[in-house]
């Protein structure tokens, strides 16, 4: 009887246990904790100051080389990004110099400015036991906290997103006001000259605030919304006509982008493909992995179906952008791909929250306990995660160490060959080492991998080889460095070799 009453106390004390931590999850100091904590990641990400990836220094040689000016004609190295991006990017180097910090600069601010945007629309779109949910998934995102440091817009595309939509619900929540409607305009044009996919998501908003006005039969805030619509499109043609369209018409950015456009009317009629495409936004950019996956779809489809219940508006404004993204990339001129559709995420973790929430609210019903355990099946990866990147930055191509290394045992005539892929990289960075004014450039020949051979070839007879790669091509049948080794270990002799994350070098005597 004793041993009943002591199983009896126990269940009951861990049961006021689990019900009081529930109650300080969803305590305003947690939110304000995890906002800390997504700031903090961010800046420790940031301070890490790793070595800039091939696309990154293609985009940075633009923004040194080149003058405000010159910043408006097409840029080099198949590169592009808005123009008001651009412009804020060249400021930054003027103001602080031409490094990693001053270019990454503006998009850490953005990424931590959208911590706040993004509290403020979860507020106002989801229901609050959903909020805290919703805040641990984007602020320790992986993808959100790595482009946060990263010399490309994608990070401002996730926060100029989350502006217009703030603003959107803002008139829908004051009942259309004059001035929201006109700011909202304002706002749209704006974004247009820093985010590239601003597009979609004032789509959205125009889309959705129009239904609302035409339903609620306000006709003067109607013309209200012409006013604000006629002040943003104005605002795109004159950014089409100055950089867009040269973008969209580009033979090597068709060239560039091709295979990662969807066929849209495929991805709508095919289950197989819809569901492909779906899936692929919760791995990237969502930043889930496939073990918590079936849960975050899950979660997604109720949230879906609890907004469009309850706020139907709400799930269009999330929802819409997804569709607009995915019908520009059957038009080919915007890529549904990884980086460049980075600016969804926070629209499905606000759904993936409100849905998980609400399986937790069902579960609990039982025991508080099973409820706690869903919500943590779904963010323990993302958090572990983050919190291993503290210890471990995320660091793709560490070209910049390597050069280090080679600088530090270079000997006079020592021959540097360059993988023909590091070239940008290695172009950003050379003026830094004193073995960078002669190198040679090796080439590029992913159809006929025998050239690599034969350009490897021309290097007999040297004593000290040093052979650099980063940002090598696996994706066409090959690993293309395990390529070069092989060749290499039939023509000379390893003498050295140094590895870093992403990027390696090799000293090979090609002299007998």
């Amino acid at each position: 009887m004793s041993t009943m009453k002591g199983y009896y106390d126990f269940a009951k004390m861990l049961k006021e246990t689990v019900t009081h931590s529930i109650d300080q999850f969803y305590n305003k100091k947690t939110y304000w904790a995890v906002i800390g904590g997504g700031i903090i990641l961010r800046i420790i990400q940031y301070l890490y100051n790793r070595s800039l990836t091939e696309g990154e220094a293609a985009l940075a040689l633009n923004i040194i080389q080149r003058s405000y000016g010159e910043l408006l004609q097409p840029l080099d190295y198949v590169q592009a990004a808005p123009l008001g991006f651009l412009m804020l990017q060249k400021f930054m180097t003027n103001l602080f110099g031409s490094h990693e910090y001053a270019l990454r600069l503006f998009p850490l601010i953005a990424g931590i400015i959208s911590l706040f945007l993004f509290f403020d629309i979860a507020k106002k779109t989801i229901n609050e036991k959903a909020i805290p949910i919703a805040l641990i998934l984007f602020a320790a995102g992986n993808h959100l906290i790595y482009f946060a440091s990263e010399v490309k817009q994608y990070s401002s595309d996730v926060t100029f997103a989350l502006l217009i939509l703030l603003f959107a619900l803002t008139i829908l929540e004051n009942k259309y006001r004059y001035k929201d409607i006109f700011l909202f305009g304002c706002v749209g044009a704006i974004s247009f000259w820093f985010s590239h996919p601003a597009l979609f998501t004032f789509g959205a908003g125009i889309v959705v605030i129009c239904f609302a006005i035409l339903r609620s039969r306000q006709w003067d805030v109607l013309l209200w919304l012409c006013i604000a619509i006629i002040v943003a499109l104005t605002s795109f043609i004159i950014n089409y006509s100055i950089a867009l369209e040269s973008l969209i018409n580009s033979k090597l950015f068709a060239a560039s982008w091709h295979g990662r456009f969807e066929s849209f009317p495929q991805v709508l009629l095919d289950a197989q493909w819809l569901g492909y495409v779906l899936l692929r936004l919760f791995k990237f950019p969502v930043g889930l992995s496939i073990y918590e996956l079936f849960l975050a779809v899950f979660s997604f489809l109720v949230g879906c179906g609890l907004l469009f219940y309850k706020r139907a508006r709400i799930l269009l404004l999330l929802l819409l952008p997804i569709l607009f993204t995915l019908i520009a990339a059957e038009l080919k001129i915007y890529p549904f791909e990884g980086r460049l559709v980075l600016f969804l995420t926070p629209f499905m973790v606000l759904i993936i929250a409100e849905g998980i929430s609400y399986m937790q609210k069902k579960a609990a019903l039982g025991s508080p306990l099973v409820g706690i355990v869903l919500v943590f099946l779904l963010l323990i990866e993302p958090v572990v995660l983050a919190a291993y990147h503290i210890i471990v930055p995320r660091a793709p191509e560490e070209l910049r160490t390597v050069m280090e290394y080679t600088d530090k045992h270079y000997r006079d005539r020592d021959v540097v060959y360059l993988y023909y892929a590091s070239f940008n990289a290695f172009q950003f960075y050379k003026d830094r080492f004193r073995f960078a004014d002669d190198y040679v450039v090796g080439v590029d020949a992913r159809s006929e991998w025998t050239r690599y051979d034969r350009d490897l070839r021309q290097l007999i007879g040297e004593e000290r080889v040093w052979i650099m790669f980063s940002h090598v091509a696996t994706w066409h049948g090959v690993d293309e460095e395990k390529l070069f080794l092989s060749y290499l270990e039939r023509i000379g002799t390893r003498k050295d070799t140094f590895n870093a994350s992403g990027a390696s070098v090799y000293l090979y005597d090609m002299s007998d």
